[in-house]
């Protein structure tokens, strides 16, 4: 041990002689305490210039070069009326307030890897999934934006209660391919390039106040997990036409009542974006086919129809306690259960099921998950007979709109689809056939019992009171 304690402190002198030969002033700044406080400070001040990879490359005598990511996600804010609120302010205190909102920005950034790039002004550039990449970065953004918003309401009640001016963000947020990289010989900055960037721009100016306003390309990863409001083609400066979407809020069921996600949020998200089959991709690829492919007078069975079983299938999923997987192969076989009338009305679920085995393997599904997926779709014919909670769940789905507010709405729906093809006459007849259907039906799982059977019941006086008085006029099929 005394061997080696002193090979250590000949090894140490001997390196110090050679450093104070080579570099004296480092040797000397290595005994210089104020030297090495400001060396301590001015590497945290790159640190928080600077994403920690690049700094990491620069404080090592390399500069970092420009990198080209396929995919990111950029935010903009912008304060509304900041001009007017400005007016009523000195510089001093303007600079204050500012400080304040853009470093609580800082914060709730940082919680969701949110990469602050500037601001300028009263405006906030961040991006996800940049340096880091990340996957789920569209949702780490939108996340970031909603909590935001949370604060920024928080506030808002204070100010309205004193009766001063209070902020109202422009959020606007998309999701492209970008380059990164640190520009600037001797004051570095980190920035993003690319028409992702310009659009991004022009989505916060054409946000509504308190709103968060997101392109196709967001909307496509963030739809799973978030209520969005659909707002179709707005203008934008320079850029035409633009598909725009308004983000609301997270789903109920996968949030906290603070707004915030819950843990089921996070498990579904990590199945969405790391698990070996690509739903997403399905979903898009899917609903395109079935956009092109359905009958046009399939006024029930229509796409709307697949978007709203998948929904239902999701929502009584997660109640019942499945897990991440289960939840996506329902929602997989919800979304796909009516293909086969693509094909042929009648029978439909056996061609489904056989167009979902051609589908699944190019989205990475294994051949337990397909087979998985087509025992699904064919629990959803009538009379319906499940075996095990899955096809339970599936099952209420496909039939939810029995207890759904707009039961008549959609029921008419139904109606005039077997009106076309003869298999009923008129309203009378089918409204026989509805009373005998909605009589033998019942739900199997304790979610879809507790929320839709109570509406179902009462749909089924409502019709069988019409059918006791006769109300069809001349008995015409309208």
């Amino acid at each position: 041990m005394l061997l080696f304690i002193t090979l250590f402190l000949v090894a140490l002198c001997l390196f110090l002689g050679l450093l104070f030969t080579y570099n004296p002033k480092l040797f000397k700044l290595l005994f210089d305490k104020s030297k090495l406080q400001r060396l301590f400070r001015a590497e945290e001040l790159i640190y928080g210039m600077l994403p920690d990879e690049m700094a990491d490359e620069l404080l090592v005598g390399r500069k970092p070069k420009a990198r080209h990511y396929s995919k990111v996600t950029i935010i903009f804010t912008d304060i509304r009326n900041f001009t007017q609120i400005a007016e009523t302010y000195r510089p001093q205190e303007l600079v204050a307030i500012l400080n304040k909102y853009f470093t609580k920005f800082d914060e709730i950034s940082s919680k969701y890897g949110v990469e602050r790039i500037k601001t300028i002004g009263d405006s906030y550039m961040g991006v996800a999934g940049c340096p880091v990449r990340k996957k789920e970065h569209p949702v780490n953004a939108i996340l970031s934006a909603l909590e935001i918003q949370r604060w920024l309401a928080e506030l808002e009640e204070d100010f309205k209660k004193k009766g001063e001016d209070y902020i109202q963000l422009k959020i606007g947020i998309n999701t492209g391919e970008a380059v990164a990289g640190i520009i600037g010989k001797f004051r570095h900055a980190f920035d993003v390039w690319g028409d992702t960037v310009n659009l991004a721009f022009r989505l916060q100016e054409s946000c509504e106040p308190g709103r968060i306003n997101i392109t196709e390309h967001t909307y496509k990863d963030i739809a799973p997990f978030f209520e969005v409001e659909e707002r179709g083609l707005i203008k934008t400066k320079h850029k035409g036409a633009v598909k725009m979407f308004y983000v609301n809020g997270i789903k109920p069921h996968l949030r906290y009542k603070s707004g915030g996600p819950n843990e089921l949020f996070w498990h579904h998200v990590t199945s969405h974006f790391h698990a070996k089959f690509d739903y997403a991709g399905l979903e898009k690829d899917f609903l395109a086919y079935l956009e092109q492919k359905l009958p046009k007078n399939l006024y029930y069975h229509g796409i709307h129809h697949s978007k709203y079983v998948a929904k239902a299938a999701e929502k009584i999923a997660t109640k019942e306690g499945l897990n991440s997987e289960e939840v996506f192969l329902v929602k997989t076989a919800a979304l796909m259960h009516d293909a086969g009338f693509t094909e042929e009305y009648k029978n439909n679920e056996e061609i489904g099921a056989e167009i979902a085995r051609k589908w699944l393997p190019e989205y990475n599904y294994t051949e337990d998950q397909i087979d998985r997926v087509c025992k699904l779709i064919l629990a959803t014919s009538v009379p319906q007979d499940p075996g095990d909670i899955l096809e339970c769940v599936i099952c209420d789905a496909d039939l939810y709109y029995l207890g759904n507010p707009k039961f008549h709405e959609i029921a008419d729906t139904l109606y005039h689809e077997l009106l076309d093809r003869g298999v009923v006459k008129n309203k009378k007849q089918w409204d026989a056939i509805q009373i005998e259907f909605l009589s033998k039906h019942h739900y199997h799982t304790s979610f879809a019992n507790k929320k839709a059977q109570p509406g179902k019941l009462r749909h089924l006086k409502e019709i069988k009171t019409r059918y006791a008085a006769d109300a069809y006029p001349a008995n015409t099929p309208l």
